[in-house]
C-alpha cells in the first residue's frame, strides 16, 4: 500500500455533462485528478451509467429525484482509493457522498451537492435541509470535504453578513458554517461576479493550491482545482503473470522422464497422488522460468 498525504481534486458545474463528454474526458485525461465532483449533470434515467463512467474511476451518481429537467450530481474517485458510498441521514435531494479510509483507518468523507435556486421544484425547504446536512457532517467527528453549487450569491468571502444584498438564508448558511467550525475556501467569483460554487472542509489547512481553470466548454461556471491534504490509503493491486513462451519444454520433459511414476504413486489414492505434492514439485522449475 502507498500512503499519500494529498489528493488532487477537480470540481465543475457542467450544465449538461452528456453534451460535453469529449471536452470533459480530455480535461480529466490531462489533469489526472483523484477526485472529481460534478453538479448540474442533467443526467436522467435515459442516460446509462456506462455513458458517464471514466476509465480508472469509480462513479457515484444521483440524478434529480423528480421529473424536472436539470440538476443532478456525480462524484468520481480513482478506483485504487477503494471508495464506497456513504449516505447521510439528512435527505437533502441532490447530494452524493463517498468515504475513503485513511492511513490511520479513519473514514474521510467526500460529497457533492447542488441546491437549486428554483423553490418550486421540491416541496421542501432546501435551505433548512442544507443547514441540517452541514450540522450532521459537522458533528461526525470525521474529516470531510463538501463541494458544490449552493446558489447563494456571495460577492466576496467571507461575506458581509450585515449587507442588505444577502438573503436571510444566505446569512443563515454562513452562520451554520461558523457554528460547526467549518471553513469555506473559495474567495473568487465562479459565475459572473458571484461566488456560487463552494468548497467546505472541517480543517482550515485541508485545502491548498486552489486554482480557477475557467469554464468547461459552454458551461457558465468556472472549474476549480485544488489539493486536499489527507492521509489516504491507496491500494496497488498486483498479480503474478506467467509467460508460457519462456518455458523450457525440453528440460521439463527430461526431468519428467527420470521420475519412477509407478513407485511414486504406489499405495496412494487418485486425489492424493495426482496433484499436490508430486506435480507441484516437478513444475516448480517451469514456473520459475516463466515468471516475468
Amino acid at each position: 500500500m502507498i500512503n499519500r498525504n494529498d489528493l488532487l481534486c477537480v470540481y465543475l458545474n457542467a450544465r449538461s455533462l452528456i453534451n460535453k463528454l469529449e471536452y470533459f474526458e480530455s480535461w480529466i485525461s490531462a489533469l489526472n485528478p483523484d477526485i472529481i465532483g460534478v453538479t448540474e449533470s442533467w443526467a436522467n434515467s435515459n442516460i446509462l451509467d456506462s455513458e458517464l463512467m471514466l476509465p480508472g474511476y469509480d462513479m457515484f451518481r444521483k440524478d434529480r429525484p423528480v421529473n424536472r429537467e436539470g440538476g443532478g450530481v456525480l462524484l468520481y474517485a480513482k478506483s485504487n482509493l477503494q471508495a464506497t458510498e456513504f449516505v447521510p441521514v439528512t435527505k437533502f435531494p441532490e447530494q452524493i457522498w463517498c468515504q475513503i479510509q485513511d492511513s490511520k483507518h479513519q473514514k474521510f468523507f467526500v460529497g457533492v451537492c447542488y441546491r437549486t435556486p428554483n423553490d418550486s421544484i421540491y416541496d421542501l425547504d432546501t435551505h433548512s435541509l442544507m443547514r441540517d446536512l452541514i450540522d450532521e457532517m459537522g458533528t461526525t467527528r470525521r474529516h470531510f470535504l463538501l463541494m458544490g453549487d449552493f446558489n447563494y450569491t456571495y460577492s466576496r468571502w467571507p461575506p458581509a453578513l450585515d449587507s442588505d444584498r444577502l438573503s436571510s438564508d444566505a446569512k443563515k448558511f454562513c452562520e451554520c458554517l461558523d457554528d460547526n467550525f467549518l471553513v469555506q475556501h473559495v474567495s473568487s467569483p465562479t459565475r459572473k461576479d458571484s461566488i456560487l460554487d463552494l468548497i467546505i472542509s472541517d480543517e482550515p489547512d485541508m485545502i491548498s493550491n486552489l486554482l480557477d481553470l475557467g469554464p468547461l466548454a459552454t458551461s457558465d461556471h468556472n472549474t476549480l482545482q485544488w489539493r486536499t491534504q489527507v492521509y489516504t490509503e491507496v491500494t496497488t493491486k498486483s498479480r503474478q503473470v506467467f509467460d508460457y513462451t519462456k518455458a523450457d519444454i525440453s528440460a521439463i520433459k527430461a526431468e519428467l522422464d527420470v521420475v519412477d511414476w509407478s513407485s511414486l504413486f504406489l499405495n496412494q489414492s487418485t486425489d492424493s497422488a495426482g496433484t499436490g505434492r508430486c506435480l507441484k514439485m516437478h513444475f516448480s522449475m517451469w514456473n520459475r522460468n516463466m515468471c516475468l
